[in-house]
């Protein structure tokens, strides 16, 4: 079992490759770089707080053991943040190249990072079914959050630019709609994998999760994952009329479904280390 620090932590950092990600299905050239600005100011703010809280957690485990993992993870860590940066510096100036690139390199060193931070949760080996499954799980999860609150974003953003067309916000919504589908289906699956194909440590912490922590996932699937579903539907209907104030109140309150359920997870992933 992990602390619930080391656990959550991993919240922050979802949230920002997640959005970076959501910002990647838009039309960039369709959307004003404002939002752009503003949108990725939130996500790096979120990053940088992720980032301060787990490096004193990094400095404690170098100091009680070096270990090259650590260091490689920290050292992604780091590198994430600086290309996110440069992302940043990129939207106030006029050189596209290197707007595209500082990007892409953010992209890539977040969901190398995400990766890596998965990690410390399990024991088995490279080829296992955990090796599969907690790297999936975490990367739903923190795109799963990443769009659904780039969508409550880009959803004020329409607030503002009342004529826009509403193809970037249908785009981003679908987005957010198949990454929650595909997040049910895999949660569906994934306990099933880990306790038939799993190892020892998996198994146990399934147990322990049926036998103690029963209510605590039941309430995270009701409210992570089912009520956001139904909530879906609402903000299609609504973005048909069209109704982009009202979308844009359904996109939150799917927010807080998708936020409160996702610490529930990084509870469960404390009290079992299980990536649920």
């Amino acid at each position: 079992m992990h602390g619930f620090s080391s656990s959550f932590l991993i919240f922050f950092y979802q949230i920002a490759i997640g959005g970076l990600l959501a910002l990647a299905s838009t039309p960039f050239h369709e959307i004003e770089r404002a939002f752009y600005k503003s949108t990725a100011g939130v996500l790096y703010a979120i990053a940088l707080l992720g980032l301060w809280g787990k490096s004193s957690l990094y400095w404690q485990s170098l100091e009680q053991q070096f270990t090259w993992s650590i260091s490689f993870e920290s050292f992604v860590h780091v590198s994430f943040i600086v290309s996110f940066s440069c992302y940043m510096i990129s939207l106030w100036v006029e050189w596209p190249v290197f707007r595209a690139r500082s990007f892409a390199a953010a992209i890539l060193t977040g969901v190398a990072g995400l990766f890596l931070s998965t990690q410390s949760f399990y024991s088995a080996g490279i080829f296992s079914v955990e090796t599969l499954v907690y790297p999936t799980t975490f990367f739903l999860s923190s795109t799963l959050l990443g769009s659904v609150t780039v969508g409550m974003l880009m959803g004020h953003w329409y607030l503002i630019d009342t004529g826009q067309s509403l193809e970037p916000f249908i785009r981003l919504y679908k987005f957010f709609v198949v990454t929650l589908i595909a997040q049910c289906v895999i949660f569906s699956l994934a306990p099933l994998a880990l306790y038939h194909l799993g190892n020892s440590q998996s198994v146990a912490g399934l147990e322990r999760l049926w036998q103690r922590h029963a209510t605590l996932a039941l309430t995270r699937v009701v409210v992570g994952q089912a009520a956001p579903l139904i909530l879906s539907w609402m903000i299609w209907r609504t973005l048909l009329i069209p109704h982009t104030m009202a979308a844009t109140g359904l996109f939150y309150i799917a927010l807080l479904g998708v936020f409160v359920g996702e610490i529930l997870g990084r509870q469960i992933l404390a009290l079992t280390s299980l990536p649920f």
